[in-house]
């Protein structure tokens, strides 16, 4: 699994503009990859309630994202259809209702990313699409459900993904689309925080 995720990843040159980004939000992208929440389901400690929880916060920013960006795309790439099957999985699972209103937090990062030009609704793209794409595949391991990170032809779905986010960056608007997946990564945060803070029944 490792040898074939290092082909995947080496699969894919970067743009000068795409280093730029990566560089500049990896302060960002470090602080929620080490975030407990976010390290206790890659090492599968994480509860399947709780997973569950996030996964729900979740889906409403798919689908916003693929109702903003996607049309006519490879339906390997829509998630929100895989996230919802996985909801429904622990819901039935765990026979539990996680509609209630204390366990949604998404709002704010929703009419955020609602508010935006479709050009820097983008920074979705880069924190959530590629998330599943490369660390996905080791968290899959650990995860009861993981259909979201399951795709037909994961080099090739990487490669469109990475394309839509170059597509028309440039010197005049880096510094934008870099503020908004560093915003992304905060609401991102946020998320992880007020799940973690709940107990496990």
């Amino acid at each position: 699994m490792l040898l074939h995720l290092l082909n995947v990843i080496t699969a894919y040159r970067p743009n000068k503009f795409s280093k730029q980004l990566k560089q500049a939000t990896k302060q960002k992208h470090d602080a929620i990859e080490s975030h407990p929440f976010i390290a206790s389901m890659i090492d599968g400690s994480l509860s399947d309630f709780k997973y569950a929880i996030y996964l729900n916060n979740l889906l409403p920013i798919y689908k916003a994202v693929e109702m903003c960006l996607f049309h006519g795309m490879d339906q390997d790439l829509m998630q929100s259809e895989k996230i919802c099957n996985d909801v429904n999985a622990y819901v039935n699972y765990l026979n539990v209702n996680i509609d209630k209103p204390e366990y949604i937090f998404n709002n704010k990062w929703l009419t955020h990313f609602l508010a935006k030009d479709r050009f820097l609704q983008k920074a979705e793209l880069y924190i959530r699409w590629l998330a599943d794409m490369y660390g996905g595949q080791i968290i899959k391991r650990n995860i009861r459900f993981h259909s979201k990170y399951v795709f037909d032809n994961l080099r090739k779905d990487i490669q469109v993904i990475r394309s839509m986010i170059e597509d028309g960056l440039d010197d005049t608007n880096i510094d934008s689309l870099i503020q908004e997946v560093n915003k992304a990564y905060e609401y991102h945060h946020e998320l992880a925080d007020r799940i973690n803070e709940l107990s496990d029944d």
